[in-house]
């Protein structure tokens, strides 16, 4: 009896005879989950894709360890954010510059789409709620990995950048891996054609929610919001803001207390979350921005969230 193959089973045999030598598939190496659900859809069986970030691990606070040095060390080609957010982490695991894709930088970054908490007080009474207006205020203090970013590095979070960059990795792969070009240019088309169609269904879902801000306790999701005109009000305390004390708290919701925000939107709920939307008489949502859990495809991610922000604002 036949059966189904799985990707996972498609990575383990797909082997061919050179000589009588077998020959694996060639590894790509992947700073982020979300980055990485692209590639694998454009690779499919012809390349085995590593994530240097393990599902369920903050990008705050991983560093490569000596299994990531051996892994990248065996790929082919890499595939990187770019922006100062992954920068570092190449670097230590040795990686050729020329085999490393830097996406961010060829997919018109921004800078920073949030108001945001974390300076001193009288800096942040300077700042502007942003309900539809141009931010001001670049956020060249916000530090990754010793890196100061003036532009938002997360730029996974928007379709229409997403559909551009699937046809840039076909075409990095291609450099790379030229046995599989034709194949990475198709599929590369195919997924772009897919994200901006993706993303013309949810300007249209988008017209049904109300226009009010969420709190984020570090700003992850500024292109979806400034694609959809979504107000963030960002609590970048630290690495995330979880660190947030009682303070801190009283006084981002004396800064918020008149903004009517729908949720504190948050990648995993604890007590700080709690205690700020307590203040703020709102409610905390729970959100997966860095495609944590396992999604089959990168559509999966990116509806969960658009479903997230619908859930707090229709």
């Amino acid at each position: 009896m036949m059966y189904p193959l799985s990707r996972a089973n498609y990575a383990l045999i797909f082997f061919f005879m050179i000589g009588g030598t077998a020959v694996a598939a060639p590894t790509v190496s992947v700073s982020v989950e979300p980055l990485a659900l692209i590639v694998r859809e454009i690779c499919a069986e012809q390349c085995e894709v590593f994530t240097l970030v393990p599902r369920g691990s903050s990008e705050h606070s991983w560093q490569p360890g000596p299994k990531d040095v051996i892994r990248a060390k065996e790929s082919v080609a890499s595939v990187a954010v770019g922006l100062g957010f992954d920068d570092s982490w190449f670097k230590k695991l040795n990686v050729a510059p020329k085999s490393i894709l830097q996406l961010g930088e060829q997919l018109s970054p921004m800078t920073w789409w949030s108001d945001d908490m974390s300076e001193p007080e009288e800096k942040s009474s300077q700042l502007k709620n942003k309900s539809g207006r141009q931010h001001a205020h670049e956020h060249e203090e916000h530090d990754h990995h010793d890196h100061a970013m003036v532009n938002d590095p997360h730029v996974w979070t928007d379709a229409g950048r997403m559909a551009v960059a699937a046809e840039l990795v076909a075409r990095h792969l291609s450099m790379f891996i030229p046995s599989g070009a034709a194949s990475f240019s198709q599929r590369g088309k195919l997924l772009a054609a897919r994200l901006t169609k993706l993303q013309l269904d949810t300007d249209i879902r988008r017209k049904a929610w109300r226009t009010r801000p969420v709190v984020m306790f570090h700003d992850t999701a500024g292109y979806f919001a400034r694609r959809f005109n979504l107000p963030v009000l960002s609590v970048a305390s630290g690495a995330t803001g979880h660190e947030l004390s009682a303070k801190m708290i009283a006084r981002v919701a004396r800064k918020f207390k008149s903004a009517s925000v729908a949720a504190v939107m948050v990648e995993k709920s604890d007590g700080a979350a709690k205690n700020l939307a307590k203040e703020l008489k709102t409610k905390v949502a729970v959100v997966d921005f860095a495609a944590s859990q396992s999604y089959k495809l990168w559509d999966d991610w990116y509806l969960h969230l658009v479903s997230s922000w619908e859930s707090v604002l229709q």
